[in-house]
């Protein structure tokens, strides 16, 4: 006999996986699918400080206490890839490279992508020198000259972070103020008060890396004017934000111009039983805390939804 779900949850992150520490507890068929690694993005932040119960935390191993917290519920989880939804039916069908599962619920919960430099050779780079997460390449330039793109909070945070690692670091920005909070920005200027290691490059951004093998240099151009610089780097880290990515859903769920699923307040989208919640939806904060209390909604909304509630 075919399986069908109670709820299939898409995606590994804080939200997914709070979506389906509540679904277990409400005794629904849950399957959770994952391509990669459980965390999200906090798997990859140096550390985390704002989430309520745990004054300061690393973000691996908060979401390392997340997982094992899922796994004690038993909740089904299969590790591939989704290429395909269908989702404006009754029983809607997930699809990865090798199977389609069936339910009679779906939370989208696959979070953001990196957004890339989009300079010409970006990809030759990558793992040679080029790095998207500092808690992962941190180590490899130790004493060396860097450049960390971005003016948000992870770009602060990194910069902050290699200046006590590294002989020197640029932070890259293409206007002349940060979009970070005030208090990181308040950190950052006190740092350079210190005479440490960061220079600033405001209202300049990258137009090409320089190297063989590695990277050696950075062109640069100031965007006022059009003057262009070359620094030498032997790193770069990009930290320049997130941006949605919902080729996998279906073109039936709505989304607002910049690609984010649109919900209400109990994470429904305009599909009937298809629900989202995280950083993929329209939501006016993205923080791990409120990632949590959407996938809680959700689970409760798809619940109803079963019941013939909503």
């Amino acid at each position: 006999m075919e399986e069908i779900f109670d709820l299939i949850i898409i995606g590994g992150g804080p939200a997914s996986m709070s979506a389906g520490i509540y679904a277990m507890q409400t005794k629904l068929k849950t399957l959770l699918i994952e391509r990669n690694t459980f965390g999200g993005q906090i798997a990859t932040t140096s550390s985390v400080d704002n989430y309520l119960g745990f004054q300061k935390i690393s973000g691996e191993e908060l979401s390392k206490k997340m997982y094992e917290h899922l796994l004690s519920t038993n909740i089904k989880i299969c590790n591939e890839e989704v290429t395909k939804t269908i989702l404006n039916e009754n029983i809607k069908q997930v699809f990865t490279h090798n199977n389609c599962y069936k339910s009679r619920t779906v939370i989208i919960g696959i979070g953001t992508s990196i957004r890339k430099l989009g300079v010409d050779n970006e990809n030759k780079y990558l793992g040679h020198g080029l790095s998207y997460s500092t808690l992962n390449d941190r180590d490899k330039f130790q004493n060396k000259c860097v450049a960390v793109v971005g003016g948000g909070n992870s770009a602060i945070e990194d910069a902050i972070y290699l200046s006590e690692k590294v002989k020197k670091v640029y932070l890259i920005h293409r206007r002349n103020e940060f979009r970070a909070d005030r208090k990181l920005v308040e950190m950052l200027y006190e740092k350079i008060n210190n005479n440490t290691q960061i220079e600033l490059k405001l209202e300049y951004k990258p137009i090409s890396i320089v190297g063989e093998n590695e990277i050696n240099q950075l062109k640069i151009i100031h965007i006022p004017d059009e003057k262009i610089e070359t620094i030498d780097v032997d790193g770069i880290f990009v930290a320049i934000g997130r941006g949605a990515d919902t080729d996998i859903i279906d073109i039936n769920v709505n989304r607002n111009n910049s690609g984010y699923i649109i919900t209400d307040e109990q994470m429904k989208t305009n599909l009937p039983g298809v629900f989202a919640v995280g950083d993929i939806r329209n939501t006016p904060l993205r923080q791990i805390v409120t990632a949590t209390s959407d996938g809680a909604i959700a689970s409760i909304s798809a619940l109803n939804y079963i019941k013939g509630n909503i």
